[in-house]
C-alpha cells in the first residue's frame, strides 16, 4: 500500500507518539517495527492472504491508547467468570494491561514464572531479547510491537508440570474507540507441561480494537494446550497472531471458539522444527449477525521428519455474515514420514451467509501421508423433517442438528473442565 496522506495522518501515529520510554533495545525495536508497518501499510485485497478480508475501514477509525479499567468494576466481571471455572488459576488482563490485583499469582507452583510483560522487561530482559523477535510475517504484528502496551510472560522450567489450567481473561469494557496491543511470550523448557485458556469477554457494544501477538516456544518433549474463546462485543475488531516454535517430540494442542466481534482475524503459524513434533489445531466459529466477519488463516510447517498434525475447523453462519477459512500445510524438503490431515466443514443457516474456504497442501518431501478437504452445505431437510415428525418443535430440532454438527469438533478438546466450559458457552450463544 502506498503511503497516502490518510495513512500518514492515521491514529496509529498518535498512539505511537504517546508511547512511554522503555529499555533502549525495546524502544529501538519498536521504532523499527513502526517504520516497517508504515512501509507496508494496511494489507490490500490483492494480497492472497487478505483476498476476502477488507481492512480499509481501519483508516477511518480514530482509536486512542487504552487506559486501565477501574479494577473494582473488573472484579465483579472476573468473579463471575472464575465461578464458572473454579478449577483454574485466574489471570486477568484489563483493556490489554495485566492486572496483578485481579490475578491469582500466589497459586502458581515452584518453577513457574508468570508476570506482566512490563515487569519481564526489567526482570527477564535476557530471555525477552532471545525470544521477543521482530514479527516480519504481518503488518499487524509490526503494529503490535510498535504500540506494545503490556502482556504476559510465562516461563515453565524443565520437568515442571503446571497441573492447574491458567484461565487468562481479557476484559474490555467502559471505553470505546481504544486500541490495546498485548504481546505474550510463553516458553516451556524441556519436558514442561502447561494448559492455558484465553478468554475475551466484553459487556456492552463498545467499538474497540484488540491486536494481539503470542509467541510460543516448546522445548524437547514439552506439551502445551492452548485454548481460546473470542467473544468480544459486536462492534469490536479483534486481530490475533500466534506463532508456535516446536522442538523434538513436543506436542501442542490449539482450539479456538470464535463467536464475537464485528470483524475478527485469527492467524496461526505452527512450526514443527525438529523430528517427532506433533500439533493438533482445531476450531469452531459461529457467526449470527449481519455484517459479522470472521477470518481464520492457519499454517502448519513440517520442517523435520516424523512430524504429525491434525487440523479440523467447523463453521456455522447465519444472517448476512461472512466467514473465511484458509488452512495451509507445508511438508518441507527433508520432512519425510510426515503425517497430516486437515478439513473445514461449514453449515449455512441463511441464504445471505457466505463462506470462502480454501484448504491447501504443499508437499516437497517423499514418503508423506496427507489428506485435506472442505464442505459447504445447509441443514439436512430430511433430518429436520424426521425430528419434526417425532414431535420436536422447529427451533429445538434445528438446535439439535447444529449441536450435532458442532459436537464433532468440540469433542477434540482433551481437558474435561475446559471442554465443559466451552460447551456451556456454546450452548448459551447458539440458542
Amino acid at each position: 500500500m502506498s503511503m497516502s496522506v490518510a495513512v500518514k495522518e492515521a491514529w496509529w501515529l498518535t498512539c505511537f507518539a504517546e508511547q512511554q520510554a522503555k529499555p533502549d533495545w525495546l524502544r529501538q525495536l519498536q521504532l523499527e517495527e513502526h517504520n516497517n508497518f508504515l512501509a507496508r501499510g494496511l494489507p490490500l485485497r490483492r494480497d492472497e492472504r487478505w483476498k476476502y478480508s477488507d481492512v480499509a475501514f481501519l483508516e477511518k477509525e480514530n482509536y486512542r491508547p487504552a487506559t486501565l479499567l477501574d479494577e473494582e468494576h473488573g472484579r465483579t466481571q472476573a468473579a463471575a467468570k472464575h465461578a464458572a471455572l473454579p478449577e483454574s488459576i485466574f489471570i486477568v488482563m484489563v483493556n490489554g494491561c495485566f492486572s496483578p490485583a485481579l490475578s491469582q499469582l500466589a497459586k502458581l507452583p515452584a518453577g513457574v514464572v508468570l508476570c506482566s510483560m512490563r515487569d519481564a522487561l526489567t526482570q527477564h530482559g535476557d530471555l525477552l531479547k532471545k525470544y521477543l523477535l521482530p514479527a516480519a510475517a504481518s503488518a499487524f504484528a509490526n503494529l503490535n510491537m510498535a504500540l506494545l502496551t503490556d502482556g504476559i510472560f510465562l516461563h515453565v522450567a524443565e520437568n515442571v508440570t503446571l497441573t492447574t489450567p491458567l484461565h487468562v481473561l481479557y476484559l474490555n469494557a467502559q471505553q470505546s474507540h481504544i486500541v490495546s496491543s498485548p504481546r505474550h511470550l510463553f516458553v516451556l523448557e524441556k519436558s514442561a507441561r502447561a494448559v492455558i485458556l484465553e478468554e475475551h469477554s466484553a459487556q456492552g457494544q463498545d467499538n474497540y480494537f484488540t491486536n494481539i501477538v503470542t509467541d510460543v516456544h516448546t522445548a524437547a518433549n514439552a506439551s502445551l494446550k492452548l485454548f481460546k474463546i473470542q467473544n468480544d462485543s459486536r462492534a469490536a475488531t479483534h486481530f490475533s497472531q500466534t506463532v508456535v516454535q516446536q522442538s523434538k517430540d513436543s506436542a501442542v494442542e490449539i482450539f479456538h471458539l470464535a463467536v464475537g466481534a464485528k470483524f475478527a482475524r485469527e492467524d496461526v503459524f505452527v512450526n514443527l522444527n525438529e523430528p517427532g513434533a506433533h500439533a493438533d489445531v482445531n476450531g469452531l466459529y459461529f457467526l449470527n449477525h449481519d455484517a459479522q466477519h470472521i477470518d481464520h488463516h492457519i499454517q502448519i510447517d513440517h520442517k523435520a521428519p516424523h512430524g504429525s498434525s491434525n487440523m479440523l475447523y467447523k463453521g456455522i453462519l447465519d444472517q448476512q455474515s461472512h466467514g473465511v477459512f484458509n488452512g495451509k500445510i507445508f511438508a518441507h524438503p527433508g520432512a519425510a514420514k510426515t503425517r497430516s490431515e486437515q478439513a473445514n466443514h461449514n453449515l449455512l443457516m441463511s441464504k445471505a451467509a457466505v463462506i470462502d474456504t480454501k484448504p491447501e497442501f504443499e508437499i516437497y518431501a517423499d514418503d508423506v501421508k496427507c489428506a485435506h478437504g472442505a464442505t459447504v452445505g445447509q441443514v439436512d431437510a430430511e433430518a429436520l423433517f424426521y425430528l419434526r415428525s417425532r414431535g420436536v418443535d422447529a427451533h429445538t430440532a434445528l438446535k439439535m442438528l447444529t449441536f450435532a454438527f458442532a459436537e464433532n469438533v468440540l469433542a477434540r478438546i482433551t481437558e474435561p473442565a475446559i471442554a465443559q466450559y466451552m460447551h456451556n458457552i456454546w450452548d448459551g450463544i447458539s440458542r
